[in-house]
């Protein structure tokens, strides 16, 4: 089994495992901001909410615990309030007011996006960290999502089920740590190569990933244990093998992947950035035929040197490559040379 000690390494070297405290500290302040300060606002705005009616909880990664490293820590914190859709429409304004409520500190850099409120956090002039707040009215027994920028034409309340997702999804990878591994290790390759990507939606989404790892899972294991390069091979593979392509002359114009989720409104994860491009898909799956191309070498290869060097053009340079083993006969070989 190739590269066992230099996947574990990796690994470990990826993950965060528990909240740093940094983070649980803009979390809890954050959190009691929205607690005490959002029902003013809404109060100003002649809308009631009582402090106990805010349920405030995790969504994504943290819940389902795949959360790997990287420059801009991400968080997802769901913020839930009752609130009758039909009497306020408005999604922008709602979220307006949550923005309105916690944006009055100079460590905060508050925006209202698409799906979420955005509180963002800089030192030296560069961004650490990020909490997303998807806003959520429930009303009728149903939950709905916020959406719409601050100025956009377009807004609406989405029906949603954002516990029932994080059910499906713990449901689905906890007591699996390979799957978990898997899932953490195409992240990281999603970040590296498109460390550098400005576009909106071009990046495949997390959770679209996470799915996709989920749906094409290939558990690999041996006598020595768990199998990691040749699992992550052959899901990769599994997810490429998944894509429908169109082609012009023999050239992909299309590359789309399709996965619903689960729950209400069981939309399809990668509609945006389908519908934003071709491009996107495109370059979505040639890169991840590169990674699934080096890997195949990886595998295929005898000599661990040469294999981790195929991993590492997958995750870049974090990934550690063993040492090029000299064999006794290539010695003895050099020695008659010099010596002989």
């Amino acid at each position: 089994m190739k590269l066992k000690k230099q996947f574990a390494e990796f690994y470990d070297e990826i993950t965060i495992k528990d909240e740093s405290e940094p983070l649980r500290e803009k979390r809890e302040i954050l959190q009691k901001d929205i607690e005490d300060r959002f029902p003013d606002e809404l109060a100003s705005h002649g809308i009631d909410l009582k402090k106990s009616d805010i349920e405030i909880f995790d969504q994504g990664s943290y819940k389902y615990n795949t959360t790997i490293k990287s420059n801009v820590i991400d968080r997802d914190v769901a913020v839930k309030i009752p609130l009758d859709i039909n009497q306020y429409p408005d999604t922008r304004k709602i979220k307006g007011y949550l923005r309105d409520a916690i944006d009055y500190v100079a460590a905060r850099t508050v925006n209202i996006k698409e799906p979420c409120v955005n509180v963002a956090y800089f030192e030296n002039g560069e961004e650490w960290m990020h909490i997303d707040l998807p806003l959520y009215a429930e009303c009728d027994g149903k939950v709905y999502l916020a959406r719409g920028r601050e100025f956009a034409d377009n807004y609406s309340w989405e029906i949603a089920d954002p516990k029932g997702l994080n059910q499906d999804l713990c449901d689905k990878i906890n007591g699996n740590a390979q799957l978990r591994r898997i899932i953490r290790y195409i992240k990281k390759w999603r970040n590296e190569k498109y460390a550098n990507s400005t576009l909106d939606h071009e990046v495949p989404p997390s959770i679209g990933l996470t799915y996709l790892a989920c749906d094409y899972f290939q558990e690999v294991t041996t006598p020595e244990g768990d199998d990691d390069l040749t699992a992550l091979q052959q899901t990769m593979s599994a997810i490429r093998d998944s894509f429908i392509l169109t082609k012009e002359n023999g050239i992909i114009v299309k590359a789309d992947i399709t996965r619903y989720i689960p729950v209400e409104p069981f939309t399809d994860i990668f509609a945006t950035m389908k519908e934003s491009s071709d491009s996107y898909g495109v370059k979505f799956y040639n890169r991840l035929s590169k990674a699934v191309e080096n890997l195949t070498n990886a595998v295929n290869v005898e000599s661990e040197h040469d294999a981790g060097n195929y991993v590492q053009k997958v995750f870049g340079e974090e990934f550690e490559v063993p040492p090029k083993q000299v064999s006794s006969a290539a010695t003895v070989s050099k020695k008659e040379q010099n010596f002989g």
